[in-house]
């Protein structure tokens, strides 16, 4: 008898999943991801070959009483085996939690090579110059990863540690050898005994964001309110996004700081949280304009800028569409804001602009090489048409610079182009894979311009690419 009613015990465990979705079917993750659609049989007019596994993973996002599931054995594993159930969240020591995603860089493993820290900074030297000769100021901030400053209460990984190196020292190093403007979060929140950031969340509290901001405005020479005497509400009522994701029916709320000031921004865009790609204020009592690209450090930071300028746009998206903006918002400042670990975003994604032209250095050297060479319109913005293409390995070297010209004789001009590597490669940069890239108006250049591509480095300057007229 005790066999039959453990088999059905156990079929009704796995059949309640499934039936309970006419009656409790959950609708809503707290995971940073979409969750999957209910598939069709038929996409663009042909039969889904992957119908079955797609009707998978619908199941596998909404069966019934998921996140009461999820909570459960995130509880068990946590509390019992000191482990995480989710593959995007890390339990550590002391009740605190981390995003996987900087586990490599915490270790010192799979870290940006020499070449993408300095194509990162390379192209970011190109925007500061495009912001710089509109009059604007330009600033780059990097909040480093949690663990990268309070690495104590990580688990057992340190003994799995490759080196002490870390993106982060790595991208400043190289941003002041470019001359790129930046503020060093790191170096800033390290100088402070206080634990800036929230231990079930991936981000800084609001005493941090408070600091990062002063710093910011410091650094730009721009005047600010330092809110030393504003009253301040200690209150546990804060709810990270790791600790929703790893219980997303149980999370557990923490200490963080609720200052007691008067808001006198106010939204001009259809605004419904921080969280919206795309957010523009106004505040009639502040001076200045400004145009943040940012991801979600930015979230607590925005109240902050958002007061202390008159006009302020916050954008999420990528590629940023930085020359549209500029335009559009006439900002005095651009300031770019990028957490430690997607500081890859900056080779793969770069802003969306049109360099100044700028001149050759002297005669180049014609060479024959594999570089090749594409324009086409781009499929991030069709204002643009794109010229791209691969370096061959030979003239890849931290310290080049790449110029394209594009036409002829009196009608010829010259731009920087980005050094980037294209996001489906693996995740380490071969300097087989670098690559160029140079946004330019779509009607200045088509397939029948003659365009040239050159390598400038301390072994010279090289003609290593062209497309000819009409090819």
């Amino acid at each position: 008898m005790k066999y039959k009613l453990y088999i059905v015990i156990f079929m009704v465990m796995c059949i309640l999943p499934f039936a309970g979705m006419a009656v409790a079917k959950t609708e809503t993750t707290t995971e940073n991801r979409t969750m999957a659609a209910f598939p069709s049989f038929m996409e663009e007019g042909k039969w889904n070959v992957n119908y079955l596994q797609d009707l998978g993973a619908y199941f596998e996002d909404h069966y019934a009483f998921r996140n009461l599931l999820v909570s459960v054995d995130s509880q068990i594993q946590a509390k019992l085996f000191k482990t995480s159930n989710m593959d995007t969240v890390i339990v550590g020591k002391n009740d605190w939690l981390y995003y996987t995603a900087s586990l490599d860089n915490y270790l010192g493993q799979n870290l940006m090579s020499d070449q993408e820290v300095y194509n990162a900074a390379y192209n970011l030297s190109i925007v500061q110059e495009y912001v710089q000769s509109r009059g604007a100021k330009f600033l780059v901030a990097v909040p480093p990863n949690k663990n990268s400053l309070y690495g104590e209460n990580m688990p057992y990984y340190d003994q799995s540690k490759v080196s002490s190196e870390r993106n982060y020292t790595n991208i400043i190093k190289a941003l002041k050898s470019n001359k790129v403007a930046y503020t060093d979060l790191y170096q800033l929140f390290s100088n402070k005994k206080e634990t800036l950031y929230l231990k079930r969340d991936s981000h800084w509290n609001e005493k941090g964001s408070l600091l990062a901001y002063n710093a910011l405005l410091t650094d730009l020479n721009k005047e600010h309110e330092l809110y030393e005497t504003v009253p301040v509400l200690r209150t546990k009522t804060e709810i990270g996004d790791l600790n929703k994701m790893i219980y997303p029916m149980w999370s557990q709320p923490e200490w963080n700081y609720d200052y007691q000031y008067k808001k006198n921004y106010a939204y001009t865009s259809d605004t419904k949280s921080v969280e919206d790609a795309y957010i523009m204020t106004t505040n009639k009592k502040a001076q200045g304009s400004l145009l943040m690209f940012r991801d979600s450090f930015g979230n607590t930071l925005l109240p902050w800028m958002a007061q202390s300028y008159e006009k302020a746009v916050f954008s999420k998206e990528m590629p940023y569409p930085l020359e549209k903006y500029m335009q559009e918002s006439k900002a005095d400042t651009v300031i770019i804001e990028k957490v430690e670990r997607n500081l890859k975003d900056f080779i793969t994604d770069p802003p969306m602009l049109t360099p100044s032209e700028t001149k050759l250095s002297g005669e180049a050297k014609q060479v024959e090489t594999k570089t090749t060479v594409h324009v086409g319109v781009s499929e991030a913005d069709t204002a643009y048409t794109e010229v791209s293409g691969k370096l061959d390995s030979k003239y890849v070297t931290p310290g080049m610079k790449v110029y394209i010209a594009v036409g002829e004789d009196s009608d010829q001009h010259i731009y920087q182009a980005y050094l980037v590597n294209d996001d489906s490669s693996d995740n380490s940069l071969d300097t087989t894979t670098t690559e160029y890239r140079l946004y330019l108006p779509q009607e200045t250049v088509d397939t029948k311009t003659k365009v040239q591509v050159y390598v400038e480095s301390e072994q010279g300057l090289y003609l290593v690419g062209q497309s000819l007229k009409g090819e």
